[in-house]
């Protein structure tokens, strides 16, 4: 069955019929224009546009921090954490940066101080929610048997190797997002995905 495995690289237009992508689309310009002046207002202190910025990407967050590895309870703590870290941290965010990047990182980091700060506690099993599978792993025949074990070998993955598959196949960011997201140059981001994959593939029966 191994054999048949196929991971591959998530395509940006792409879609799915039970899955509505959430990441910002570059030839969408309403949506780009709407981020840019979320940005603005942020940086200007607008305490409305951090309520704005909250309701419009506090599900995909969540979901972030749920897919790396925490409950959901934890899961919630910690995103709730990162906007106020977001909300603190505000002069760091420059013009030319994506909101939406910025953002992951923040969370990243959270998530990442959070593993150090609890080595011994253990990843909960990755939930792939509203995730169509399919984008994740494919196989010849169409079935998704090794689901279960594709879900325990990520969560056993190194935070950094994790943190690159959950960020290109669960939340579904480009190459150059993700990477933007987990604060590397994409040649890094790549090689560290191609790494995980590597690992993921001798893991699985």
């Amino acid at each position: 069955m191994a054999k048949n495995l196929k991971f591959t690289e998530q395509n940006p237009d792409s879609a799915h019929p039970t899955y509505k992508r959430q990441t910002f689309d570059k030839k969408d310009g309403h949506l780009k224009d709407v981020q840019d002046s979320l940005a603005a207002r942020l940086r200007d202190g607008d305490r409305q546009a951090a309520a704005e910025v909250v309701e419009m990407y506090y599900k995909q967050i969540y979901l972030y921090m749920r897919r790396l590895g925490h409950d959901r309870q934890l899961s919630e703590d910690l995103t709730q954490e990162s906007f106020l870290n977001a909300w603190y941290h505000i002069a760091q965010l420059k013009e030319t940066k994506a909101l939406a990047g910025w953002l992951y990182r923040i969370a990243g980091n959270v998530s990442k101080l959070y593993w150090r700060r609890h080595k011994g506690k253990n990843t909960v099993s990755i939930e792939w929610i509203d995730t169509p599978e399919d984008r994740i792993i494919r196989t010849e025949a169409g079935h998704y048997e090794q689901l279960e074990q594709l879900r325990h070998a990520v969560a056993a993955l190194p935070f950094r190797l994790r943190e690159v598959i959950v960020l290109h196949y669960m939340q579904h960011l480009t190459i150059s997002e993700a990477a933007d997201a987990a604060g590397l140059r994409e040649g890094t981001f790549k090689s560290r995905l191609n790494r995980a994959l590597r690992l993921l593939r001798k893991q699985l029966p």
